[in-house]
């Protein structure tokens, strides 16, 4: 019994070792991060003052996936600089709004192939804003590098 406990034990401390690597770099680090599927949505500005969520339907091969979610303000970083350039330096940034809204539409099951995004952007008494129909070819993510393994497969849409 005593050793089917440290089987058991050992088992993941393996595990992780065993995917900690990459395969032809054994100094690099596979972390367990990951990225979701789905489908990222930016509403531009001036549309974006008044859109408060985003209906969407991501359809392929007769299979639909339909989802409703809060759009929040986007943001881009603004480099700050450093207080020097040696080893030891610190560098810094800060996030501002870029003037959009943005959202991501996780859909688990997005193929790398076309699909059909029909998305409503909503006002905040619920009334339609915008509706727009676009194909976009999901790619696939890498959030560790190509040497880590797969995360999800991923859209981006842009609305104007």
């Amino acid at each position: 019994m005593h050793r089917l406990r440290t089987a058991w034990a050992a088992a993941p401390l393996a595990l992780l070792m065993a995917c900690g690597g990459g395969a032809d770099d054994p100094s690099r680090v596979c972390t367990m991060i990951g990225s979701s599927a789905g489908i990222g949505v930016s509403v531009e500005p001036p549309l974006a003052t008044q859109a408060v969520t985003v209906r969407t339907s991501v359809c392929w091969d007769g299979v639909c996936v339909d989802d409703q979610s809060a759009l929040t303000p986007g943001r881009v970083a603004v480099d700050q600089g450093c207080d020097g350039d040696g080893p030891d330096s610190s560098c810094g940034a800060v996030m501002r709004s870029d003037g959009t809204m943005v959202s991501f539409v996780e859909v688990p099951e997005l193929p790398l192939e076309q699909v059909e995004v029909t998305t409503v952007v909503q006002r905040r008494d619920g009334t339609e804003l915008r509706r727009d129909v676009a194909r976009v070819t999901p790619q696939a993510t890498y959030p560790n590098g190509r040497k880590c393994g797969r995360g999800g497969n991923q859209a981006e849409l842009s609305i104007r």
